[in-house]
């Protein structure tokens, strides 16, 4: 995977966070020496959301959030109470990977346009306290957001 794509990954979804939540994200490595604890809960739902795309470079974008990071996203960017926001955890979600994949692409290739397929979501659970798996083809980052991890993958075809 190529740097100019990794380099147009880390700032879409920096740009999407700070400027549509006000969150600021850390890049995140196991082995950081961060002494706060593993930010992956295997006690708590997880959504996974993905997109395809499909313009010079073709494959799939997916975003790893737990649910309650999700939800506290969808409070404060909808400005609603916490009663009831499933439904809307999900589409705020599905529209959140829709954003930074859109941001991606625009910063990545000015000139070729893309195609996006509609984002799906799913909330998923992890058995252990260590997350998803990493990628094992295509790119995989790991942000810290108010402790809580995010994981962006992008996987290519051939």
């Amino acid at each position: 995977m190529d740097n100019e794509l990794q380099e147009a990954a880390v700032g879409a979804i920096s740009h999407v966070f700070e400027t549509m939540f006000f969150v600021f994200l850390e890049p995140y490595t196991p082995d950081s020496g961060d002494p706060r604890p593993g930010p992956w809960s295997p006690d708590e739902p997880w959504l996974k959301c993905s997109i395809g795309f499909q313009g010079s470079l073709r494959g799939n974008l997916r975003l790893f959030l737990s649910f309650p990071l999700a939800r506290d996203l969808t409070i404060n960017f909808l400005g609603l109470e916490e009663e009831a926001l499933d439904k809307q955890v999900i589409d705020m979600t599905t529209e959140l990977t829709n954003m930074i994949c859109g941001n991606l692409f625009s910063r990545y290739d000015r000139v070729q346009g893309y195609a996006l397929t509609i984002p799906e979501a799913e909330i998923i659970r992890f058995g252990e306290s260590t997350g998803p798996e990493p990628a094992s083809e295509g790119l995989g980052l790991d942000f810290l957001a108010e402790d809580r991890m995010i994981r962006l993958e992008i996987q290519l075809e051939e």
